[in-house]
């Protein structure tokens, strides 16, 4: 009977970190994209340096969590969210509305990607 708590106690805590790990990606993936997406209506406003600062702040957050995320991510993906900020934060510089909207989609859906590839659920499982 023993021998069967240690492989439980083990697969009990994979699944509490893989709980845990999910939950942290969608917490900093919410606040990432409400970042980009003050940082949209900023641009709409013609408000470019509040624009430039909202989205600074996502990505000083995305960049701190960089370590944690190359741990349990493929880099694969978290290097196209990573082309996807440096292609805002240029576009931004030039003030060009149309494309750093554009930009901003793709980052969003690129950030929720990542977020799903995380989440607890049967896709995720099988």
């Amino acid at each position: 009977m023993r021998a069967f708590y240690i492989p439980a106690a083990v697969l009990a805590a994979i699944l509490a970190f893989s709980l845990w790990t999910g939950r942290c990606v969608q917490r900093d993936t919410e606040r990432w994209t409400a970042a980009l997406s003050e940082s949209g209506r900023e641009a709409r406003e013609e408000n470019w340096e509040a624009a430039a600062a909202r989205l600074d702040e996502a990505y000083s957050g995305w960049s701190r969590s960089q370590g944690f995320l190359h741990t349990i991510m493929d880099h694969a993906e978290l290097d196209e969210v990573e082309e996807l900020f440096a292609g805002a934060l240029a576009v931004c510089q030039e003030q060009d509305e149309p494309d750093f909207h554009t930009l901003l989609s793709q980052l969003a859906a690129s950030l929720e990607m990542l977020a799903e590839t995380q989440r607890f659920s049967l896709r995720n499982v099988l």
